[in-house]
Protein backbone atom coordinates (compact mmCIF):
# COMPACT_ATOMS: atom_id res chain seq x y z
CA UNK A 1 0.00 0.00 0.00
CA UNK A 2 1.63 3.19 -1.20
CA UNK A 3 0.60 6.70 -0.57
CA UNK A 4 1.62 9.76 -3.20
CA UNK A 5 4.03 12.77 -1.52
CA UNK A 6 1.25 14.85 -3.04
CA UNK A 7 -1.50 13.89 -1.26
CA UNK A 8 0.55 14.21 2.12
CA UNK A 9 -0.81 17.07 4.74
CA UNK A 10 1.51 19.96 5.10
CA UNK A 11 1.15 19.31 8.53
CA UNK A 12 3.81 17.49 10.61
CA UNK A 13 1.86 14.00 11.66
CA UNK A 14 -1.36 12.97 10.78
CA UNK A 15 -3.23 9.78 12.49
CA UNK A 16 -6.30 7.87 10.90
CA UNK A 17 -8.01 4.62 11.78
CA UNK A 18 -9.48 2.84 8.96
CA UNK A 19 -11.59 -0.87 9.93
CA UNK A 20 -10.70 -2.97 7.42
CA UNK A 21 -12.78 -6.67 7.36
CA UNK A 22 -11.07 -9.95 6.41
CA UNK A 23 -12.32 -13.17 6.69
CA UNK A 24 -15.49 -11.91 8.70
CA UNK A 25 -13.42 -10.36 11.22
CA UNK A 26 -12.52 -6.35 11.86
CA UNK A 27 -9.11 -4.88 12.19
CA UNK A 28 -8.83 -1.11 13.32
CA UNK A 29 -5.87 -0.14 11.61
CA UNK A 30 -4.39 2.96 12.69
CA UNK A 31 -2.35 4.90 9.64
CA UNK A 32 0.48 7.72 10.29
CA UNK A 33 1.50 10.10 7.66
CA UNK A 34 4.47 11.37 8.15
CA UNK A 35 6.28 13.98 5.92
CA UNK A 36 8.57 12.57 3.11
CA UNK A 37 11.37 11.44 4.29
CA UNK A 38 15.25 11.43 2.82
CA UNK A 39 15.99 7.36 4.56
CA UNK A 40 14.23 4.30 3.12
CA UNK A 41 12.10 3.79 6.38
CA UNK A 42 8.99 2.91 6.18
CA UNK A 43 5.77 4.26 7.56
CA UNK A 44 4.86 1.38 10.53
CA UNK A 45 1.24 0.43 10.46
CA UNK A 46 -0.51 -0.83 14.39
CA UNK A 47 -3.28 -2.75 14.28
CA UNK A 48 -5.67 -2.90 17.32
CA UNK A 49 -8.52 -5.10 18.45
CA UNK A 50 -7.10 -7.96 16.41
CA UNK A 51 -9.00 -11.45 17.39
CA UNK A 52 -6.50 -14.59 17.29
CA UNK A 53 -7.46 -16.78 15.07
CA UNK A 54 -6.51 -20.54 13.68
CA UNK A 55 -5.87 -19.74 10.43
CA UNK A 56 -2.74 -18.22 9.57
CA UNK A 57 -2.24 -14.73 7.37
CA UNK A 58 -2.76 -15.63 3.94
CA UNK A 59 -2.16 -12.31 2.66
CA UNK A 60 1.18 -11.98 0.57
CA UNK A 61 2.51 -8.13 1.52
CA UNK A 62 5.02 -7.19 0.39
CA UNK A 63 7.67 -3.96 0.46
CA UNK A 64 7.79 -1.26 -2.25
CA UNK A 65 10.95 -1.90 -3.63
CA UNK A 66 10.83 0.79 -6.32
CA UNK A 67 13.31 3.82 -6.50
CA UNK A 68 11.78 6.36 -4.37
CA UNK A 69 12.90 9.10 -6.39
CA UNK A 70 11.21 7.56 -9.89
CA UNK A 71 7.75 6.87 -8.51
CA UNK A 72 7.82 9.07 -5.41
CA UNK A 73 6.02 6.85 -3.19
CA UNK A 74 6.23 6.15 0.43
CA UNK A 75 6.18 2.42 1.47
CA UNK A 76 3.26 1.42 4.35
CA UNK A 77 3.55 -2.10 6.03
CA UNK A 78 0.46 -3.90 7.43
CA UNK A 79 1.17 -6.64 9.92
CA UNK A 80 -2.15 -8.95 10.30
CA UNK A 81 -1.39 -11.20 13.16
CA UNK A 82 -0.62 -15.13 12.54
CA UNK A 83 -0.93 -18.09 15.04
CA UNK A 84 2.67 -19.36 16.00
CA UNK A 85 2.97 -23.23 15.66
CA UNK A 86 3.14 -23.42 19.36
CA UNK A 87 -0.64 -21.76 19.32
CA UNK A 88 -1.21 -24.43 16.50
CA UNK A 89 -0.15 -27.20 18.32
CA UNK A 90 -2.26 -26.39 21.16
CA UNK A 91 -5.55 -26.15 19.44
CA UNK A 92 -4.89 -29.23 18.46
CA UNK A 93 -4.16 -31.55 21.53
CA UNK A 94 -7.82 -29.99 22.81
CA UNK A 95 -9.19 -32.50 20.01
CA UNK A 96 -8.46 -35.96 21.62
CA UNK A 97 -8.67 -38.04 18.11
CA UNK A 98 -6.18 -35.45 17.22
CA UNK A 99 -4.19 -35.75 20.57
CA UNK A 100 -3.91 -39.61 19.75
CA UNK A 101 -2.32 -39.24 16.71
CA UNK A 102 0.23 -36.44 17.86
CA UNK A 103 1.34 -39.12 20.79
CA UNK A 104 2.03 -41.81 18.47
CA UNK A 105 4.75 -39.56 16.39
CA UNK A 106 6.18 -38.39 19.18
CA UNK A 107 5.97 -41.92 21.20
CA UNK A 108 8.55 -44.12 18.93
CA UNK A 109 7.45 -46.99 20.97
CA UNK A 110 3.98 -47.31 18.68
CA UNK A 111 5.80 -48.32 15.14
CA UNK A 112 2.40 -50.01 14.06
CA UNK A 113 0.29 -46.81 14.82
CA UNK A 114 3.20 -44.78 13.43
CA UNK A 115 2.93 -46.83 10.07
CA UNK A 116 -0.94 -46.76 9.97
CA UNK A 117 -0.78 -42.99 10.63
CA UNK A 118 1.84 -42.23 8.26
CA UNK A 119 0.67 -44.31 5.51
CA UNK A 120 -2.54 -42.09 5.26
CA UNK A 121 -0.40 -39.11 4.68
CA UNK A 122 -0.02 -37.51 8.50
CA UNK A 123 3.26 -35.66 9.66
CA UNK A 124 4.31 -33.58 12.00
CA UNK A 125 6.18 -30.31 11.56
CA UNK A 126 7.47 -28.58 13.94
CA UNK A 127 5.23 -29.56 16.57
CA UNK A 128 1.95 -29.09 14.43
CA UNK A 129 0.09 -32.32 12.60
CA UNK A 130 -0.28 -31.86 9.08
CA UNK A 131 -1.70 -34.19 6.17
CA UNK A 132 -0.28 -34.71 2.59
CA UNK A 133 -3.31 -35.89 -0.07
CA UNK A 134 -2.46 -38.87 -2.18
CA UNK A 135 -5.14 -37.41 -4.92
CA UNK A 136 -4.22 -33.83 -5.05
CA UNK A 137 -2.69 -32.38 -7.99
CA UNK A 138 -0.42 -29.75 -6.01
CA UNK A 139 1.97 -31.72 -2.84
CA UNK A 140 0.63 -29.00 -0.14
CA UNK A 141 0.44 -29.86 3.05
CA UNK A 142 -3.02 -29.77 5.00
CA UNK A 143 -3.08 -28.73 7.64
CA UNK A 144 -5.00 -30.84 10.44
CA UNK A 145 -8.39 -29.03 12.02
CA UNK A 146 -9.60 -30.47 15.39
CA UNK A 147 -13.13 -30.36 16.18
CA UNK A 148 -13.94 -26.95 18.01
CA UNK A 149 -12.71 -24.86 14.66
CA UNK A 150 -14.01 -26.65 12.07
CA UNK A 151 -17.05 -24.27 11.86
CA UNK A 152 -14.51 -21.10 12.20
CA UNK A 153 -13.17 -22.72 8.72
CA UNK A 154 -16.44 -22.76 7.33
CA UNK A 155 -17.58 -19.54 8.35
CA UNK A 156 -14.25 -18.06 6.52
CA UNK A 157 -14.69 -19.92 3.60
CA UNK A 158 -18.16 -20.09 3.05
CA UNK A 159 -19.91 -17.04 4.65
CA UNK A 160 -17.05 -14.38 4.29
CA UNK A 161 -17.89 -12.19 1.78
CA UNK A 162 -14.62 -13.38 0.17
CA UNK A 163 -16.36 -16.69 -0.19
CA UNK A 164 -19.66 -15.71 -1.66
CA UNK A 165 -21.63 -18.52 0.08
CA UNK A 166 -20.66 -21.34 -2.50
CA UNK A 167 -21.97 -24.71 -2.77
CA UNK A 168 -21.27 -28.28 -0.60
CA UNK A 169 -18.39 -28.47 -4.13
CA UNK A 170 -16.65 -24.95 -4.20
CA UNK A 171 -16.66 -25.09 -0.63
CA UNK A 172 -14.88 -28.15 -0.23
CA UNK A 173 -12.56 -27.34 -3.23
CA UNK A 174 -11.52 -24.32 -1.22
CA UNK A 175 -11.40 -25.59 1.96
CA UNK A 176 -9.66 -29.05 1.21
CA UNK A 177 -6.68 -27.77 -0.70
CA UNK A 178 -5.97 -25.78 2.66
CA UNK A 179 -7.27 -27.95 5.65
CA UNK A 180 -8.38 -31.62 6.81
CA UNK A 181 -10.11 -33.65 9.27
CA UNK A 182 -12.13 -36.92 8.85
CA UNK A 183 -15.43 -36.48 7.28
CA UNK A 184 -14.81 -33.55 6.03
CA UNK A 185 -17.37 -33.29 2.85
CA UNK A 186 -20.28 -34.50 4.48
CA UNK A 187 -19.88 -31.97 7.26
CA UNK A 188 -19.50 -29.26 4.41
CA UNK A 189 -22.25 -30.36 2.83
CA UNK A 190 -24.60 -30.42 6.13
CA UNK A 191 -23.40 -26.95 6.73
CA UNK A 192 -24.32 -25.68 3.29
CA UNK A 193 -27.37 -27.16 3.52
CA UNK A 194 -28.37 -25.57 6.57
CA UNK A 195 -27.29 -22.43 6.26
CA UNK A 196 -29.50 -19.50 6.79
CA UNK A 197 -28.64 -17.05 3.69
CA UNK A 198 -28.50 -19.47 1.00
CA UNK A 199 -31.66 -21.50 1.89
CA UNK A 200 -33.66 -17.63 1.78
CA UNK A 201 -32.16 -16.28 -1.64
CA UNK A 202 -30.48 -18.92 -3.68
CA UNK A 203 -33.37 -20.73 -6.25
CA UNK A 204 -33.43 -24.53 -5.51
CA UNK A 205 -32.68 -26.66 -8.45
CA UNK A 206 -34.34 -29.64 -7.01
CA UNK A 207 -38.26 -30.81 -8.45
CA UNK A 208 -41.15 -29.08 -6.37
CA UNK A 209 -42.62 -31.12 -3.49
CA UNK A 210 -45.90 -32.53 -3.34
CA UNK A 211 -47.46 -35.89 -5.29
CA UNK A 212 -50.86 -34.87 -7.79
CA UNK A 213 -53.61 -35.63 -5.50
CA UNK A 214 -56.91 -37.55 -6.66
CA UNK A 215 -59.87 -36.74 -5.24
CA UNK A 216 -62.73 -39.16 -5.50
CA UNK A 217 -65.62 -37.79 -7.38
CA UNK A 218 -68.66 -36.50 -5.09
CA UNK A 219 -72.42 -36.58 -6.33
CA UNK A 220 -73.18 -33.63 -8.22
CA UNK A 221 -73.05 -30.47 -7.24
CA UNK A 222 -72.14 -31.14 -4.08
CA UNK A 223 -68.78 -29.70 -4.49
CA UNK A 224 -68.35 -26.93 -6.58
CA UNK A 225 -65.68 -24.28 -7.12
CA UNK A 226 -65.74 -20.29 -8.08
CA UNK A 227 -63.18 -17.31 -9.12
CA UNK A 228 -63.30 -13.97 -10.61
CA UNK A 229 -62.61 -13.28 -14.05
CA UNK A 230 -61.60 -9.15 -14.48
CA UNK A 231 -61.34 -6.59 -14.37
CA UNK A 232 -63.12 -6.16 -17.78
CA UNK A 233 -63.82 -2.60 -19.92
CA UNK A 234 -67.14 -1.24 -18.37
CA UNK A 235 -69.95 -2.06 -20.09
CA UNK A 236 -73.34 0.30 -20.85
CA UNK A 237 -74.82 -1.45 -17.76
CA UNK A 238 -72.39 -1.31 -15.50
CA UNK A 239 -70.55 -4.77 -15.43
CA UNK A 240 -66.48 -5.42 -14.94
CA UNK A 241 -66.43 -8.60 -13.45
CA UNK A 242 -67.33 -12.22 -14.26
CA UNK A 243 -68.36 -14.23 -12.06
CA UNK A 244 -67.59 -17.98 -12.46
CA UNK A 245 -68.71 -21.43 -11.20
CA UNK A 246 -68.11 -24.79 -12.14
CA UNK A 247 -69.12 -28.17 -10.40
CA UNK A 248 -66.88 -30.21 -9.72
CA UNK A 249 -68.16 -33.16 -10.94
CA UNK A 250 -70.28 -32.63 -14.20
CA UNK A 251 -68.04 -29.45 -14.89
CA UNK A 252 -70.92 -27.60 -15.48
CA UNK A 253 -70.07 -23.72 -15.69
CA UNK A 254 -72.06 -20.91 -14.91
CA UNK A 255 -70.85 -17.28 -15.94
CA UNK A 256 -72.48 -13.80 -13.99
CA UNK A 257 -71.44 -10.48 -14.76
CA UNK A 258 -71.25 -8.39 -11.56
CA UNK A 259 -70.75 -4.67 -11.12
CA UNK A 260 -68.55 -5.00 -8.28
CA UNK A 261 -66.34 -7.69 -7.33
CA UNK A 262 -67.23 -7.31 -3.57
CA UNK A 263 -67.86 -10.09 -0.75
CA UNK A 264 -71.62 -9.35 -0.81
CA UNK A 265 -72.65 -9.58 -4.30
CA UNK A 266 -70.75 -12.97 -4.93
CA UNK A 267 -72.24 -14.28 -1.45
CA UNK A 268 -76.23 -13.49 -3.17
CA UNK A 269 -75.27 -15.01 -6.37
CA UNK A 270 -74.39 -18.01 -5.24
CA UNK A 271 -77.54 -17.77 -2.91
CA UNK A 272 -79.78 -16.45 -5.45
CA UNK A 273 -78.95 -18.26 -8.86
CA UNK A 274 -77.21 -21.56 -7.71
CA UNK A 275 -78.02 -22.58 -4.35
CA UNK A 276 -81.68 -21.79 -4.55
CA UNK A 277 -81.50 -23.58 -8.19
CA UNK A 278 -79.36 -26.69 -7.61
CA UNK A 279 -79.50 -27.03 -4.52
CA UNK A 280 -77.06 -25.72 -1.19
CA UNK A 281 -73.32 -27.92 -1.83
CA UNK A 282 -71.49 -29.63 0.70
CA UNK A 283 -68.04 -27.82 0.11
CA UNK A 284 -66.96 -24.42 -1.44
CA UNK A 285 -63.85 -24.55 -3.23
CA UNK A 286 -62.40 -20.80 -3.48
CA UNK A 287 -58.58 -18.98 -3.36
CA UNK A 288 -57.82 -16.95 -0.96
CA UNK A 289 -59.17 -13.51 -2.32
CA UNK A 290 -60.87 -10.79 -0.01
CA UNK A 291 -63.90 -11.59 -1.48
CA UNK A 292 -63.60 -15.35 -0.22
CA UNK A 293 -61.91 -14.80 3.23
CA UNK A 294 -64.66 -11.95 4.42
CA UNK A 295 -67.15 -12.13 6.94
CA UNK A 296 -70.18 -12.49 5.13
CA UNK A 297 -68.85 -15.84 2.89
CA UNK A 298 -67.56 -17.73 6.05
CA UNK A 299 -71.27 -16.42 7.33
CA UNK A 300 -73.10 -17.95 4.48
CA UNK A 301 -71.05 -21.23 4.24
CA UNK A 302 -71.58 -21.20 8.12
CA UNK A 303 -75.29 -20.91 8.31
CA UNK A 304 -75.82 -23.65 5.04
CA UNK A 305 -73.37 -25.60 6.72
CA UNK A 306 -71.16 -25.78 3.75
CA UNK A 307 -67.24 -26.85 4.34
CA UNK A 308 -65.69 -23.65 3.10
CA UNK A 309 -62.35 -25.11 1.42
CA UNK A 310 -59.60 -22.41 0.48
CA UNK A 311 -56.80 -23.53 -1.97
CA UNK A 312 -53.14 -23.02 -0.36
CA UNK A 313 -51.30 -19.86 -0.52
CA UNK A 314 -49.97 -18.64 -4.12
CA UNK A 315 -51.09 -22.55 -5.18
CA UNK A 316 -53.76 -21.66 -8.14
CA UNK A 317 -53.72 -24.80 -9.51
CA UNK A 318 -55.62 -26.48 -7.05
CA UNK A 319 -58.55 -24.65 -8.00
CA UNK A 320 -60.57 -26.72 -10.30
CA UNK A 321 -62.39 -23.59 -11.88
CA UNK A 322 -58.83 -22.33 -13.18
CA UNK A 323 -59.05 -24.12 -16.07
CA UNK A 324 -61.98 -22.78 -17.05
CA UNK A 325 -60.68 -19.34 -16.67
CA UNK A 326 -57.87 -21.04 -19.45
CA UNK A 327 -60.98 -21.36 -21.65
CA UNK A 328 -62.62 -18.34 -21.13
CA UNK A 329 -60.12 -15.87 -21.97
CA UNK A 330 -59.33 -16.74 -25.59
CA UNK A 331 -62.48 -17.37 -26.09
CA UNK A 332 -63.97 -13.96 -25.25
CA UNK A 333 -61.03 -12.33 -26.50
CA UNK A 334 -61.89 -13.47 -30.72
CA UNK A 335 -66.00 -12.77 -29.88
CA UNK A 336 -65.33 -9.39 -29.07
CA UNK A 337 -63.34 -8.64 -31.60
CA UNK A 338 -61.89 -4.97 -31.25
CA UNK A 339 -64.82 -3.82 -29.34
CA UNK A 340 -64.02 -4.95 -26.02
CA UNK A 341 -67.10 -3.51 -24.42
CA UNK A 342 -69.23 -5.71 -25.52
CA UNK A 343 -67.81 -8.49 -23.60
CA UNK A 344 -71.11 -9.38 -22.01
CA UNK A 345 -72.96 -10.35 -25.07
CA UNK A 346 -70.96 -12.80 -25.76
CA UNK A 347 -70.75 -14.36 -22.41
CA UNK A 348 -74.47 -17.05 -22.80
CA UNK A 349 -73.24 -18.49 -26.23
CA UNK A 350 -69.74 -19.07 -24.48
CA UNK A 351 -71.54 -20.58 -21.38
CA UNK A 352 -72.97 -22.50 -24.22
CA UNK A 353 -70.31 -23.87 -26.12
CA UNK A 354 -68.61 -24.73 -22.79
CA UNK A 355 -71.39 -26.75 -21.46
CA UNK A 356 -71.84 -28.76 -24.81
CA UNK A 357 -68.30 -29.49 -25.85
CA UNK A 358 -66.89 -32.83 -24.52
CA UNK A 359 -65.12 -33.12 -21.41
CA UNK A 360 -61.43 -35.50 -21.44
CA UNK A 361 -61.79 -36.42 -18.56
CA UNK A 362 -65.77 -37.47 -18.18
CA UNK A 363 -65.60 -38.55 -21.83
CA UNK A 364 -69.29 -36.77 -22.12
CA UNK A 365 -70.70 -33.16 -22.09
CA UNK A 366 -71.28 -31.26 -18.70
CA UNK A 367 -74.65 -31.14 -20.05
CA UNK A 368 -75.13 -34.33 -20.43
CA UNK A 369 -74.06 -35.25 -16.66
CA UNK A 370 -76.63 -32.86 -15.75
CA UNK A 371 -79.82 -32.84 -17.18
CA UNK A 372 -79.32 -36.80 -18.48
CA UNK A 373 -79.21 -35.74 -22.17
CA UNK A 374 -77.64 -33.96 -24.65
CA UNK A 375 -78.91 -30.04 -25.11
CA UNK A 376 -80.65 -29.04 -28.83
CA UNK A 377 -78.21 -26.88 -30.30
CA UNK A 378 -79.13 -24.34 -33.23
CA UNK A 379 -77.93 -26.09 -35.75
CA UNK A 380 -80.44 -29.18 -35.16
CA UNK A 381 -83.44 -26.99 -35.42
CA UNK A 382 -84.03 -28.11 -39.10
CA UNK A 383 -81.64 -31.09 -38.91
CA UNK A 384 -82.71 -32.65 -35.82
CA UNK A 385 -84.56 -36.55 -37.45
CA UNK A 386 -85.38 -37.41 -33.99
CA UNK A 387 -89.49 -37.89 -32.96
CA UNK A 388 -91.34 -36.17 -30.71
CA UNK A 389 -93.15 -38.17 -27.76
CA UNK A 390 -96.78 -37.44 -28.68
CA UNK A 391 -97.44 -40.07 -25.90
CA UNK A 392 -99.32 -38.63 -22.31
CA UNK A 393 -97.92 -41.82 -20.80
CA UNK A 394 -94.19 -42.07 -22.15
CA UNK A 395 -93.08 -43.51 -18.63
CA UNK A 396 -92.42 -46.73 -20.30
CA UNK A 397 -90.62 -45.51 -23.01
CA UNK A 398 -88.20 -43.11 -20.46
CA UNK A 399 -87.83 -45.77 -17.80
CA UNK A 400 -85.32 -47.98 -20.02
CA UNK A 401 -83.39 -44.57 -20.79
CA UNK A 402 -83.25 -43.86 -16.90
CA UNK A 403 -81.76 -47.46 -16.47
CA UNK A 404 -79.22 -47.15 -18.59
CA UNK A 405 -78.28 -43.47 -17.78
CA UNK A 406 -77.40 -45.06 -14.24
CA UNK A 407 -74.87 -47.44 -15.88
CA UNK A 408 -73.39 -44.91 -17.78
CA UNK A 409 -72.67 -42.59 -14.65
CA UNK A 410 -70.68 -45.83 -13.56
CA UNK A 411 -68.78 -45.88 -16.36
CA UNK A 412 -68.04 -42.17 -16.39
CA UNK A 413 -66.57 -42.47 -12.35
CA UNK A 414 -64.18 -45.52 -13.80
CA UNK A 415 -63.53 -42.72 -17.17
CA UNK A 416 -62.74 -40.00 -14.59
CA UNK A 417 -60.22 -42.67 -12.32
CA UNK A 418 -58.52 -43.77 -15.63
CA UNK A 419 -58.20 -40.24 -16.07
CA UNK A 420 -56.59 -38.89 -12.83
CA UNK A 421 -54.07 -41.88 -13.09
CA UNK A 422 -52.83 -40.48 -16.67
CA UNK A 423 -52.49 -36.85 -15.26
CA UNK A 424 -50.84 -38.30 -12.04
CA UNK A 425 -48.15 -40.08 -14.11
CA UNK A 426 -47.66 -37.12 -15.72
CA UNK A 427 -47.22 -34.64 -13.25
CA UNK A 428 -45.55 -36.80 -10.86
CA UNK A 429 -42.53 -37.24 -13.32
CA UNK A 430 -41.81 -33.58 -12.63
CA UNK A 431 -42.35 -33.65 -8.88
CA UNK A 432 -41.05 -35.23 -5.67
CA UNK A 433 -42.48 -36.78 -3.07
CA UNK A 434 -43.62 -33.89 -0.26
CA UNK A 435 -41.09 -33.97 3.14
CA UNK A 436 -42.59 -35.48 6.35
CA UNK A 437 -43.63 -32.50 7.78
CA UNK A 438 -44.76 -33.21 11.33
CA UNK A 439 -46.63 -30.67 14.08
CA UNK A 440 -44.27 -27.99 15.39
CA UNK A 441 -41.20 -28.56 13.05
CA UNK A 442 -39.90 -25.09 11.27
CA UNK A 443 -40.28 -24.23 7.83
CA UNK A 444 -39.23 -21.84 5.47
CA UNK A 445 -41.84 -20.17 3.28
CA UNK A 446 -41.59 -19.19 0.15
CA UNK A 447 -41.96 -15.56 -0.84
CA UNK A 448 -43.27 -13.52 -3.87
CA UNK A 449 -41.83 -10.05 -3.46
CA UNK A 450 -42.30 -6.95 -5.24
CA UNK A 451 -40.42 -4.40 -6.61
CA UNK A 452 -40.85 -1.19 -5.46
CA UNK A 453 -39.00 1.76 -6.77
CA UNK A 454 -40.48 4.44 -4.25
CA UNK A 455 -38.62 2.59 -1.94
CA UNK A 456 -35.48 1.64 -3.63
CA UNK A 457 -36.13 -1.73 -3.69
CA UNK A 458 -35.80 -4.43 -5.60
CA UNK A 459 -37.19 -7.80 -6.21
CA UNK A 460 -33.99 -9.64 -7.39
CA UNK A 461 -32.26 -8.72 -4.47
CA UNK A 462 -35.23 -9.71 -2.02
CA UNK A 463 -34.99 -13.22 -0.46
CA UNK A 464 -36.71 -16.14 -1.79
CA UNK A 465 -37.69 -17.34 1.83
CA UNK A 466 -38.57 -16.18 4.74
CA UNK A 467 -38.83 -17.96 8.40
CA UNK A 468 -39.40 -19.56 10.44
CA UNK A 469 -42.43 -20.39 10.75
CA UNK A 470 -44.30 -23.67 12.79
CA UNK A 471 -45.93 -25.80 11.02
CA UNK A 472 -49.72 -25.82 13.00
CA UNK A 473 -51.78 -28.99 11.60
CA UNK A 474 -51.34 -30.92 8.41
CA UNK A 475 -54.77 -30.36 6.03
CA UNK A 476 -53.92 -33.01 3.29
CA UNK A 477 -50.94 -34.95 2.51
CA UNK A 478 -49.26 -31.97 0.62
CA UNK A 479 -51.07 -28.84 2.77
CA UNK A 480 -50.25 -27.22 6.34
CA UNK A 481 -51.29 -24.99 7.85
CA UNK A 482 -48.40 -22.90 8.98
CA UNK A 483 -48.17 -20.23 11.57
CA UNK A 484 -45.53 -17.49 12.75
CA UNK A 485 -44.81 -16.79 16.71
CA UNK A 486 -47.89 -15.31 17.24
CA UNK A 487 -50.46 -15.88 15.07
CA UNK A 488 -51.89 -18.17 11.96
CA UNK A 489 -50.36 -17.29 8.19
CA UNK A 490 -52.55 -19.97 6.04
CA UNK A 491 -52.63 -22.73 4.45
CA UNK A 492 -49.34 -23.44 2.06
CA UNK A 493 -48.34 -26.08 -0.40
CA UNK A 494 -45.95 -28.35 0.44
CA UNK A 495 -43.69 -26.79 -2.87
CA UNK A 496 -43.47 -23.21 -0.71
CA UNK A 497 -42.34 -25.05 1.88
CA UNK A 498 -38.92 -25.67 2.91
CA UNK A 499 -37.54 -27.41 6.12
CA UNK A 500 -35.70 -25.83 8.40
CA UNK A 501 -32.83 -27.43 9.23
CA UNK A 502 -30.22 -25.43 11.63
CA UNK A 503 -32.26 -25.86 15.01
CA UNK A 504 -30.09 -23.69 16.54
CA UNK A 505 -30.74 -19.96 15.34
CA UNK A 506 -32.69 -18.19 16.89
CA UNK A 507 -33.73 -16.02 13.48
CA UNK A 508 -37.29 -14.32 13.15
CA UNK A 509 -39.32 -13.44 10.23
CA UNK A 510 -38.19 -10.47 8.45
CA UNK A 511 -41.35 -10.07 5.96
CA UNK A 512 -43.69 -8.41 7.37
CA UNK A 513 -47.01 -9.72 7.04
CA UNK A 514 -50.23 -8.62 5.01
CA UNK A 515 -53.48 -9.45 6.58
CA UNK A 516 -56.74 -10.30 4.24
CA UNK A 517 -59.99 -9.43 5.37
CA UNK A 518 -61.23 -8.28 9.09
CA UNK A 519 -60.21 -10.81 11.41
CA UNK A 520 -61.35 -10.43 15.00
CA UNK A 521 -59.29 -8.58 17.58
CA UNK A 522 -56.83 -11.06 19.54
CA UNK A 523 -55.03 -10.85 23.12
CA UNK A 524 -51.29 -10.37 22.69
CA UNK A 525 -49.58 -13.04 23.17
CA UNK A 526 -46.77 -13.27 24.85
CA UNK A 527 -43.30 -13.97 23.12
CA UNK A 528 -41.74 -17.26 23.94
CA UNK A 529 -40.81 -20.06 21.58
CA UNK A 530 -42.53 -20.22 18.06
CA UNK A 531 -44.10 -23.73 19.39
CA UNK A 532 -45.79 -22.62 22.54
CA UNK A 533 -46.94 -19.48 20.80
CA UNK A 534 -48.48 -21.37 18.00
CA UNK A 535 -50.09 -23.92 20.29
CA UNK A 536 -51.79 -20.70 22.14
CA UNK A 537 -53.25 -19.39 18.82
CA UNK A 538 -54.59 -22.50 17.92
CA UNK A 539 -56.40 -21.81 21.09
CA UNK A 540 -58.28 -18.98 19.86
CA UNK A 541 -58.72 -19.21 16.24
CA UNK A 542 -62.51 -18.37 15.51
CA UNK A 543 -63.11 -20.60 12.35
CA UNK A 544 -64.10 -24.61 12.64
CA UNK A 545 -61.74 -25.16 9.96
CA UNK A 546 -58.66 -23.41 12.24
CA UNK A 547 -57.84 -20.17 9.83
CA UNK A 548 -58.28 -16.96 10.45
CA UNK A 549 -59.16 -14.15 7.97
CA UNK A 550 -55.79 -13.38 7.00
CA UNK A 551 -54.26 -15.72 4.16
CA UNK A 552 -50.55 -15.46 3.35
CA UNK A 553 -47.97 -12.56 2.58
CA UNK A 554 -48.50 -10.59 -0.87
Amino acid sequence: MCLADGQQSTSLVQKATVPITVGGQTFQIDLIFLPHAKDDSPVEINSSSCPTNLIPSEIPLHSNTVDEEICELKTIIIDFPTRTANELRTEQLKDLELKKIVDCFENPNRKVDFANWTGRGYVMNQGVLYRYSPHAEVEEAQLVVPTHERKKILKLHHDAPTAAHYGADGTFSRISSKYYWTGMRKFIADYVKSCSECIRYKATNQKPAGLLQTPVPAQRFESIAIDLFGPLPETTEGMKWIFIVEDYTTKWVELFPLKQATAKECAMTLLNEVFLRCGVPRRLISDNGIQFVSAVMQQLCFVLDINQSLIPVYHPQANPVERKNRDLKPRLAMMVGDNHTLWIEKLPAIRFALNTSKCESTDHTAAYLTFARELRTLDQVNTDLRSVIHNDNFVPEFTPYLKRFEGYMSQIKENIEMSQDRQKTYADKSRRPSPNYKVKDLVWVKLHPLSKASQNRSAKLMPRRDGPYIVLSQRSPTTFVVASCDEPLGVYHTSALTPFLNGTETQSPVVPLKKRGRPHKQPLVPRGTAGENAIMSASTLPRRDGLRRCRGRM
